[in-house]
């Protein structure tokens, strides 16, 4: 799939649903596919509680729950996550710059090549795919 990827110039931006404290099998597989391709991960779902203090001091029948099941503060918290996720994958999407050379050379091997992209700005993060395969007619 990565190759496929790459040969069609995509970029892939991930949102995993692992909430916190678990991991999923596919994890790694995201990461490693849209780091590949110059895109990213958000992970909405990691940081629920990070506005809650004290939550597991307060012990509950029903569980320790900072949110309590069945009031809807716990899915209005995923829904914030879920959209601030996408929001913020939309906004890289549509500020990027693109950046276009031509190889001296025709290699007709059409083999992977790897590319590699520095900015000497600081505060700068840059994200970029890890290399290209030429056009193959």
């Amino acid at each position: 799939m990565l190759e496929i990827a790459q040969r069609n110039l995509v970029t892939i931006y991930g949102v995993s649903t692992t909430a916190f404290g678990f991991t999923s099998e596919g994890d790694e597989n995201l990461r490693r596919l849209s780091l590949e391709t110059g895109g990213r991960v958000e992970y909405p779902l990691e940081g629920i509680y990070k506005d809650v203090a004290g939550f597991l001091s307060t012990p509950s029948d029903e569980g320790n729950y900072a949110y309590k099941v069945g009031t809807g503060q716990y899915a209005a918290a995923i829904a914030t996550g879920i959209f601030d996720s996408i929001a913020a994958i939309a906004g890289e999407v549509t500020t990027q710059y693109i950046l276009r050379y031509v190889p001296a050379s025709e290699d007709a091997s059409r083999q992977f090549r790897r590319i590699r992209v520095d900015v000497s700005l600081p505060n700068v993060k840059v994200r970029a795919r890890s290399g290209y395969y030429p056009y193959n007619p």
